[in-house]
């Protein structure tokens, strides 16, 4: 290689590692959905973007290890910029927890889909939930702001031949108990419904034993629970969106 081209092209892929690994797991882009070429040229694009502002920092850090720890600086740019799209990553998870609970909640479970944003069939109301939380974080900018994110982590986590576990275990253990806490909130309506129904058709089944109740009601249960689903899609949504967003600003 020319050696005057050496360490511009080194700092621009030592930039692609970084961004291309968040973007891997990043909601919408990251999808298995979205052809692997496309996703390519847009972490390309992403990254060839960034290098302008992101060269001057990088190529400073580069400085201070021997071309010999250059492969552990890869590879740790890999492990933290995959760390920081799986976080976000987690968020899609708990929205899609959230919506496969409400459908077993709601009796729709059963009811075969098939794979939209993920390469498994899930519940045509998980699609619908998730597609429509994917959408509403496009809409809000708010992958553009983790790209932003993963541009300032510089600062926070510079270059280094050695992965900081401590930092990369801590955060995605705290991000996972997040995100659990929030599938539960999405999906907490949609539980207690299933609670209240259960212990009517169980009440129900006693006083009319000849009378299957679980079958004879099961088509009234779910239309309540989409009755439920009307006035409880939005705000499950919105509440996302913020625990996503709020979970971005403060890192």
């Amino acid at each position: 290689m020319i050696p005057e081209l050496e360490t511009p092209v080194f700092v621009t892929f030592t930039i692609f590692c970084r961004v291309g690994a968040a973007m891997l797991f990043l909601p919408g882009i990251g999808s298995a959905r979205v052809p692997m070429n496309i996703r390519l040229l847009i972490t390309i694009a992403v990254s060839l973007a960034l290098t302008p502002m992101l060269f001057a920092t990088v190529e400073r850090l580069l400085t201070a290890f021997p071309h010999s720890q250059r492969p552990y600086l890869l590879f740790n740019e890999v492990a933290v910029g995959s760390a920081m799209g799986l976080m976000a990553r987690f968020f899609l998870l708990a929205l899609q927890f959230s919506a496969t609970t409400s459908a077993n909640a709601i009796g729709l479970a059963g009811v075969p889909g098939q794979p939209v944003d993920e390469t498994e069939a899930l519940p045509p109301l998980t699609n619908l939930i998730s597609v429509a939380g994917v959408m509403v974080l496009i809409t809000a900018g708010l992958p553009e702001e983790m790209i932003s994110a993963v541009a300032q982590s510089y600062g926070a986590l510079p270059l280094s031949p050695g992965l900081d576990t401590e930092w990369l275990l801590s955060n995605l253990v705290e991000v996972a108990s997040a995100t659990s806490l929030l599938a539960l909130r999405l999906a907490a309506p949609f539980i207690a419904y299933a609670v209240v129904v259960n212990i009517a058709m169980g009440l129900a089944n006693k006083f009319t034993p000849q009378i299957s109740m679980y079958f004879t009601s099961l088509g009234i249960v779910t239309l309540g629970g989409l009755v439920l689903l009307y006035f409880a899609v939005r705000q499950m949504l919105h509440v996302f969106a913020e625990s996503f967003g709020s979970w971005i600003a403060l890192n």
